[in-house]
């Protein structure tokens, strides 16, 4: 199973968990990425859904806001 912080997980407009695990590049080429759907009575269904609500639990960090800069006005 992946590490699911190596994963992009999301929830599709059906309800389903999707996971992305994206491939590696190796002597130039690249295989396509892996997906899984998973759906409520899927056997790791409750697990990735976990996963993404954890997820979304966490807010966005907050960047910093720049001092103000002074104005210049003419005389």
């Amino acid at each position: 199973m992946p590490e699911p912080h190596l994963c992009h997980i999301e929830r599709r407009a059906d309800g389903a968990v999707l996971v992305r695990v994206r491939s590696r590049v190796v002597d130039g080429r690249a295989l396509p990425d892996a997906v899984f759907a998973f759906r409520a009575g899927d056997p790791q269904y409750s697990y990735w859904n976990e996963q993404l609500r954890s997820r979304e639990a966490v807010p966005p960090p907050t960047l910093p806001v720049p001092p103000t800069l002074p104005t210049y006005e003419p005389s």
